[in-house]
């Protein structure tokens, strides 16, 4: 569960390098796992900051932060202030991807005030190549003291810190899916920690997200992911294991 207060131990202590922002610390480990979930090259990011962060991002080096993470450097990184360096360095040996950051002002109804929303933009299909489109859409917010909560996942709301390792399991709504689940990672000597499962309309697309207590095997991803109502498996991982 995230936490909406924090200690003083936590905003000055080894959850954050110094000298830092504590939403520079935050915003890093938000697109770090936005880029782990994503799990390959985009063909471009784009990086929203709304409400206070529309303002302050500059100032917090919020920026180089969320290019930092999502070019794969851990939110504890010293390269963590860097990460537009990075990626300009990159880019001249060919690699990287574009990343474009944009500032919000306007913040939704029920927002987080310190709003990131990452969004990951794959290749878009070719006629008899390889590549498939493949989008990601992360709100996260961070909430002091370096701690992050993960908010919307492409469209479904959910309540993730990255504190545990998670799985979501895109599926069809139909009886008998979280049951099923359940009874591979319990045969698989995994304990689920907590459950929730979000809908669009009966009988549509659902998300069933389940934190776990350590680490998923692939195995226990490869038999979910072969069940006939399942669409994808993404594995979501926790910040203390990366």
């Amino acid at each position: 569960m995230s936490k909406e207060y924090v200690s003083l131990f936590e905003i000055f202590g080894p959850v954050m390098i110094g000298p830092s922002s504590s939403h520079t610390a935050g915003i890093g480990r938000i697109s770090f796992l936005a880029g782990k979930i994503y799990g390959s090259v985009p063909q471009k990011a784009v990086v929203s900051f709304y409400g206070s962060l529309a303002s302050t991002w500059k100032g917090h080096s919020s920026g180089d932060a969320a290019v930092a993470g999502l070019l794969g450097i851990p939110p504890e990184d010293e390269r963590l202030f860097r990460g537009r360096a990075v990626l300009k360095e990159l880019q001249a040996q060919g690699k990287g991807f574009p990343i474009e950051i944009r500032a919000v002002p306007e913040l939704p109804p029920l927002w987080h005030p310190n709003t990131a929303v990452i969004e990951l933009i794959g290749f878009p299909p070719v006629p008899g190549g390889r590549k498939t489109a493949h989008n990601l859409r992360i709100r996260g917010s961070s909430i002091g003291g370096g701690s992050i909560r993960i908010d919307e996942i492409n469209g479904y709301r959910v309540n993730l810190s990255g504190e545990l390792e998670a799985m979501l399991v895109l599926h069809h709504d139909e009886i008998g899916v979280i049951a099923i689940v359940s009874h591979i990672l319990a045969a698989e000597g995994i304990n689920i920690a907590g459950t929730s499962s979000h809908r669009k309309e009966k009988g549509d697309e659902a998300l069933l997200v389940v934190e776990i207590d350590g680490s998923l095997p692939q195995s226990a991803v490869d038999l979910i992911q072969a069940l006939p109502p399942i669409y994808q498996v993404i594995r979501f991982p926790s910040l203390g294991g990366l």
